[in-house]
C-alpha cells in the first residue's frame, strides 16, 4: 500500500542520510508545498454519509479504511518530542484505556444490546470506531472491556486529530458539533493550524478548523443519541461564555502552561496576546522558522486520578499540572449576617475566576465540587460542621454540592449515561460567575469570638461510582483541596453583625 511503501522509503532514506521530518504539521521553510485545499477550506455538505451511527463520525470521500492507513504517535516523536511527550500521560492518550470509562462502557453496551459502541468508541478510539476494529470481550474486567489494534488503542491520537479535515456538525439534530462530529481522512496530508508549513515526511495543510473551538466541541459536547439530551455540553458552556465573547477558544487555556491560561483568564486575552508569554519557539526539531507561539500537547483539564493510577509514562508531570489547575480555577470569599430567631447566616461564596466553562463540567452528575465548613468558637466548640469525609470516602447528603442531578425518562435518579433524560436540579457554576454556600448556625450566649474554616473541594467521581465500576475497595478516589479560606470573627465583628438593619422611612 502507497502509505507503507512510503513510510519504508522515508526509514531507508532517514537510516542512510540522518535526516528525519515530522509526521505532524511543522515549519520548516519560508514557502508551503502546494497542497490542494481538498474539503479543509469547504463547507460541508449535507450528503456526508454516516456509517456509524450513532456517533457522527465520517471518513471524507466514504472510503473504507484499515489500521494501517494510520500511524502510531512514536512515529511523531523524533521531530516533534514536545508535542509527543506532552500527549504522553494526557487523557487523550488513554481515553480508550481508561478503566472508569471502559466499565461504564461495558454496562452500556450489555445494556442498550451494542447500540451505543460506536458512540462511545466514536470519541474515544475514532481509529477504532472507523476502522471497525474495536472487539466487546465480557471476560475482561468488572464488567468486560474492549480490545482494538495498537494504533486505535492510543485513544486522541495524533493522526486523529491531525487527519480532521472538517466538522459535520451541521448533520446533527441540534446543528452544534458533538458526538464525535469529526470527518477523517488520513493519509499523505496532515492538517493543523500553523500557516506555511512544509515537512519532507509528509504534505502540510492549514486548517482553520484547528484554531477554533468548535475542533474541541465535536468531542466534548455529547448528546444523547436517541433522545437528544445535552449530557456533557462543554463547548456550549464555553459559547455562552464572557471567553467566547472575547474570541478565546480552549486551546488558549488547555494548550498552555497552567501559568498561562491563568494569565489568559486574568487579564481575558488570547495567550498570543499575552505581553512577554515565553511561549515562542519552534513546533519541530527540523523547523526553519521560529513560531510566535507553540502550543503544548498536554490537554490537562481537572483529572488527576486516571493517568498515575495507569502509570503510564508522563503521568506524575500531568497529575502535578491537573492539581495546579484545580487550585487556581475558583475563589472563595464569606460573609455573615444575623438570621431569624438568632441564629447567624453565613454564605460562603464560590466564584469561578478562570474556567472558559462551567464548575465542574463535562460528567456534572459525576464530578464532585463541594464545600468542607467548619465554625468553632473560642472555647473549641463546633457550632457548624458540613462536607466532611467520612471513612467510606462520601460526605453527608447536606453538604453544599455544584454540579447537576440526572434523572432517568421516569424522573428516578441515575448516573448510568445512557439512563439519562433530563437534569432535575442545576448548581454547576458558570464562566466568570459564582454561587453561594448558605449555612445557619446559633452561638452559645458565653462566646466571644469564633473561626470559620471553609475549603472548596474536588473528586473525579463519587467514591460510590468508583466502587460500581471498578469494585469496592480497588481505588480510594483522592480528594484535591481546591482553594480554602478562614476568618476570625471577634467582639466587634459579632456586634457589628449583630447590629439591627435600618430601614430608610424614604
Amino acid at each position: 500500500m502507497k502509505s507503507t511503501l512510503r513510510n519504508r522509503m522515508m526509514l531507508i532514506v532517514g537510516l542512510v542520510t540522518g535526516i528525519s521530518v515530522s509526521l505532524m504539521y511543522s515549519a520548516g521553510a519560508d514557502e508551503p508545498a502546494k497542497v490542494e485545499s481538498k474539503e479543509a477550506d469547504n463547507p460541508a455538505p449535507r450528503n456526508i454519509a454516516q456509517p456509524f451511527p450513532p456517533s457522527m463520525l465520517a471518513v471524507a470521500n466514504n472510503r473504507k479504511l484499515k489500521v494501517e492507513d494510520f500511524e502510531e504517535a512514536r512515529n511523531c516523536a523524533t521531530c516533534h518530542p514536545r508535542q509527543t511527550k506532552g500527549w504522553l500521560g494526557s487523557m487523550h492518550s488513554i481515553a480508550f484505556k481508561d478503566p472508569v470509562f471502559q466499565a461504564e462502557w461495558a454496562l452500556a453496551e450489555k445494556a442498550m444490546g451494542g447500540q451505543l459502541m460506536n458512540h462511545c468508541g466514536g470519541c474515544h478510539s475514532p481509529i477504532g470506531v472507523t476502522t471497525g476494529t474495536i472487539k466487546f470481550d465480557p471476560s475482561l474486567g468488572k464488567h468486560g472491556g474492549f480490545t482494538a489494534p495498537k494504533v486505535a488503542e492510543e485513544g486522541v491520537t495524533c493522526d486523529v486529530c491531525h487527519s480532521t479535515v472538517r466538522s459535520n456538525h451541521a448533520q446533527s439534530a441540534s446543528g452544534d458539533p458533538g458526538n464525535a462530529s469529526l470527518v477523517l481522512d488520513p493519509g499523505e496530508t496532515k492538517y493543523g493550524p500553523l500557516k506555511n508549513a512544509k515537512s519532507g515526511y509528509h504534505e502540510t495543510q492549514y486548517s482553520d478548523l484547528h484554531t477554533k473551538a468548535e475542533f474541541c466541541g465535536n468531542c466534548h459536547n455529547i448528546f444523547h443519541p436517541f433522545n437528544q439530551f445535552p449530557i456533557e455540553h462543554t463547548y456550549d458552556e464555553w459559547k455562552t461564555s464572557p471567553y467566547a465573547q472575547a474570541d478565546i477558544p480552549c486551546q488558549d487555556c488547555h494548550m498552555v502552561p497552567v501559568e498561562t491560561a491563568v494569565r489568559v483568564a486574568d487579564e481575558m486575552k488570547r495567550a498570543r496576546d499575552l505581553d512577554q508569554h515565553g511561549l515562542g519557539g519552534k513546533s519541530s526539531t527540523k523547523a526553519r522558522e521560529t513560531r510566535d507561539l507553540v502550543h503544548d500537547h498536554g490537554f490537562v483539564g481537572g483529572n488527576a486520578v486516571i493517568a498515575p493510577a495507569l502509570g503510564v509514562a508522563n503521568a506524575e508531570e500531568h497529575k502535578i499540572e491537573a492539581i495546579k489547575r484545580l487550585q487556581n480555577v475558583a475563589e472563595l470569599d464569606m460573609d455573615i449576617k444575623s438570621g431569624k430567631g438568632g441564629a447567624h447566616e453565613l454564605r460562603v461564596k464560590v466564584i469561578n475566576a478562570r474556567a472558559g466553562h462551567h464548575l465542574p463540567t463535562s460528567l456534572t452528575f459525576i464530578r464532585l465540587i463541594w464545600l468542607d465548613v467548619t465554625v468553632t468558637d473560642d472555647q473549641g466548640r463546633v457550632l457548624l460542621r458540613s462536607g466532611e469525609l467520612g471513612a467510606d470516602n462520601r460526605f453527608d447528603e447536606d453538604a453544599v454540592v455544584f454540579g447537576n442531578k440526572s434523572v432517568d425518562k421516569d424522573g428516578k435518579p441515575t448516573v448510568n449515561p445512557w439512563e439519562i433524560a433530563r437534569f432535575e436540579e442545576m448548581n454547576t457554576i458558570p464562566p466568570k460567575g459564582y454561587r453561594y454556600g448558605k449555612y445557619a448556625f446559633k452561638l452559645p450566649s458565653d462566646t466571644k469570638a469564633f473561626k470559620v474554616d471553609a475549603k472548596l473541594n474536588y473528586m473525579s467521581y463519587d467514591q460510590a461510582v468508583a466502587d460500581k465500576l471498578l469494585g469496592k475497595g480497588a481505588v480510594k478516589v483522592p480528594v484535591v483541596e481546591m482553594k480554602s479560606i478562614n476568618r476570625v470573627y471577634g467582639a466587634a465583628d459579632l456586634k457589628a453583625i449583630e447590629a439591627p438593619v435600618k430601614v430608610s422611612s424614604n
